[in-house]
Order: C-alpha cells, then sequence, then structure tokens
C-alpha cells in the first residue's frame, strides 16, 4: 500500500470491512493529479514547512499571560500531576513582587519564539530540570522523558537507574508500558500493561494502559478486551460526574484531574466523531509524544485535502521517531512519487538518505 492509500484512504485498522468499498484508486488518482498541478509557489511552500515544522520563530501571540499559563501548565505536567501546585515566590533582591516572565526571563526569551506548544513545554521542562529533576520519582522520570519525546534516554535511565524492588510501584510499570508504545516495541509493552494488569486490575490507569496496548494487536481477542477496559472506564467516569454536567467526551482525554491517559482511543473517538482540524490540534498537544497519533493527524490531514501539510508532518514525524517504521516507509513513498511527478530523481535526496538509513537500522 503505497502513501497515498495510507493517507486518502480509512484507516485499514479501523475500516477494513468497509475499505473494499471505497473508490482508492480514485482518490489516488485525484490526489496525484492535484500534487502535480499545484503552483511552483504551493511546492516551495511543502519544503519550507519540512524545515519549519516546529512554527515560525518569533509568534507575536506568545504573550506574558500565556507564558504564566503555561509555566504552571508545565510545572504539573513535569511532575504528571494535574493537582499539583506550587509557589514560586517570586520575588528580586528588594522583596519586589516579579511576573513569571520577569523571573524566568532567559526562559521567555527563548519560550516566546517558539509557535508549537509542545516545543514550549520542552523548553520549560529544561528549565525544571534545574530545579526539580531530583525531586522527581522515577516513574515521573520516565513519565517527563515521554512526553519531552526523549524515549531513549527514558532507556537508559531505565538501564542504570530502575530495579526490579523498583517495580513494586505499579506507576512506574504502567510509565514502562507507555515507553515502549512510543518506542513501537509493542511485545516489550504488553508484557509491562500486562504484568501491571495482573497486579492491580482495578486501577483505572492500568486499564487504561492494557487497553491501549491491547488495541494495537492484530488479534480481534485483544481487541474486544481493549474495548471493554475502555468502555468500563468511560462508565464509570460518567457515573462519577454530576448528573447536571454535561462533559464531552473528548474532555475525558485532556491533561486534568483523573484524565483518561490514552492517545489510542483519543484517535478512535476523533475518527468516530469525525472531528474537526481545531479537535485535533488539540488532542496533538496532549500526544505528541506517540507516533501512533501523529501517524494518525496526517492522515486526518490527507483526507482533509491539506496533503502538503500532511507530508510535512510524515517528514517530522519520521525524523523524530526513526524506529516507526509506519511513518519512515510512507515517508519514502511520498519522495518517491513526488520525484515522479517532478520528473526529477534526486529530489529531496538528503531526506531520502536519512530515510534509508533508518530503515538500515531495522535490523540491527
Amino acid at each position: 500500500m503505497n502513501l497515498f492509500k495510507r493517507l486518502f484512504g480509512k484507516s485499514q485498522k479501523k475500516n477494513e470491512a468497509n475499505i473494499a468499498s471505497e473508490n482508492i484508486e480514485d482518490i489516488e488518482k485525484r490526489a496525484m493529479e492535484k500534487l502535480k498541478s499545484l503552483p511552483q509557489k504551493d511546492q516551495d511552500f511543502f519544503f519550507e514547512m519540512l524545515n519549519k515544522i516546529s512554527g515560525n520563530p518569533g509568534i507575536k501571540t506568545n504573550t506574558p499571560e500565556l507564558f504564566k499559563h503555561e509555566v504552571y501548565d508545565s510545572i504539573r505536567r513535569y511532575y504528571s500531576s494535574p493537582e499539583y501546585i506550587i509557589d514560586f515566590n517570586l520575588k528580586d533582591d528588594n522583596d519586589r513582587q516579579l511576573e513569571e516572565y520577569e523571573a524566568f526571563d532567559f526562559t521567555y526569551s527563548e519560550w516566546k519564539k517558539v509557535n508549537s506548544v509542545w516545543d514550549r513545554r520542552s523548553i520549560l521542562f529544561e528549565l525544571w530540570d534545574e530545579t526539580e529533576f531530583s525531586k522527581l520519582q522515577k516513574w515521573q522520570i520516565i513519565e517527563r522523558f515521554i512526553k519531552d519525546r526523549y524515549s531513549l534516554k527514558a532507556v537508559k535511565f531505565q538501564e542504570t537507574n530502575i530495579t526490579v524492588e523498583d517495580l513494586q510501584d505499579i506507576r512506574l510499570i504502567v510509565a514502562l508500558s507507555k515507553l515502549y508504545r512510543a518506542l513501537d516495541s509493542i511485545p516489550k509493552a504488553l508484557y509491562y500493561a500486562k504484568g501491571a494488569y495482573e497486579l492491580r486490575p482495578d486501577l483505572d490507569i492500568v486499564k487504561v494502559e492494557y487497553a491501549n496496548v491491547l488495541h494495537l494487536s492484530n488479534s480481534n481477542e485483544d481487541r474486544e478486551l481493549s474495548h471493554q477496559l475502555i468502555n468500563d472506564v468511560i462508565k464509570n467516569k460518567i457515573k462519577s460526574e454530576n448528573d447536571n454536567e454535561e462533559i464531552g467526551l473528548l474532555n475525558y482525554f485532556m491533561f486534568s484531574v483523573g484524565y483518561i491517559d490514552s492517545s489510542i482511543f483519543a484517535i478512535n473517538f476523533l475518527n468516530a466523531g469525525n472531528c474537526e482540524e481545531t479537535t485535533w490540534q488539540k488532542l496533538a498537544e496532549e500526544y505528541y509524544w506517540c507516533p501512533v497519533f501523529r501517524f494518525e493527524h496526517s492522515v486526518f490531514l490527507s483526507n482533509k485535502g491539506k496533503t502538503l501539510e500532511a507530508l510535512a508532518k510524515l517528514n517530522a514525524l519520521a525524523d523524530e521517531f526513526p524506529w516507526f517504521q509506519q511513518a519512515v516507509l510512507a515517508n519514502i513513498d511520498a519522495i518517491e512519487q513526488l520525484r515522479v511527478q517532478n520528473n526529477d530523481p534526486l529530489l529531496m535526496t538528503e531526506e531520502m538518505t536519512k530515510m534509508e538509513e533508518y530503515k538500515s537500522m531495522w535490523n540491527n
């Protein structure tokens, strides 16, 4: 299956029964004609996006007010604790109260240049590393690296700092399952998720993570169990809410007290609800660390006709998660087809070389 079948077709795992009825060849043909007919300025725009996928520097909407909000939001995420409260006591030597952008002036100067939420959050995580890292528990350190898209650092930390005794903490077992999902090592993720479920099948965080991993299985039985688990969590959460308060389903997947930490089922409900681009973008701010979510986001953009943006995101995903084979292979297909359309066999040589290097690492 080539790139445009991947990107313009329905999700194969979700709609295998319906895909035969879709006229994929016509969809692909229209997509290819669209690419071929693009003006040169639009083709140039695609290549600019490859270099500026994180957003334009100096974005004017990054205000001191937004910085203040993200400072406190990021520290809660750094501790993986939505209810975390901290008083920074921001005063200068003369006991004058400082605003956050004044107290953290160097960080603010870097932060305000960045458009994407996840990259701004990364800058703030680096700030917290200076004063808070030593205070984190081991499961929080794993989570901190996952959220900041440093999966390999998390593996290194596991190898050098985590003992068998540490695995008595159920939160650490769940975090390790999440780590290996990010690494696209599903058997290893299943090892931890299943182990956690056997120990504490009563905990929502355990049921959700086990459901995440089971859903990525090729087994119908595993996928049925995953749906049962997530449905139980959602039903119980709805029952616990105030009867007079209606909460949108996807809000349960946003970082908050008692939220459902599931990039996998967020995808399912986004697709099932035919959600708009703004909703996908909002959930992307939660799950940008997850290669599966990012791939499906590119699928969504392609289905909406935003081909260049989808391809740029796909290229960024492959660069950042070179072990995620689906993205790398799809990106190779995209480059090959762009070469054909532009009659240029050397188009994007640097990008293609990187993709081939990533492929060569898979068998090492």
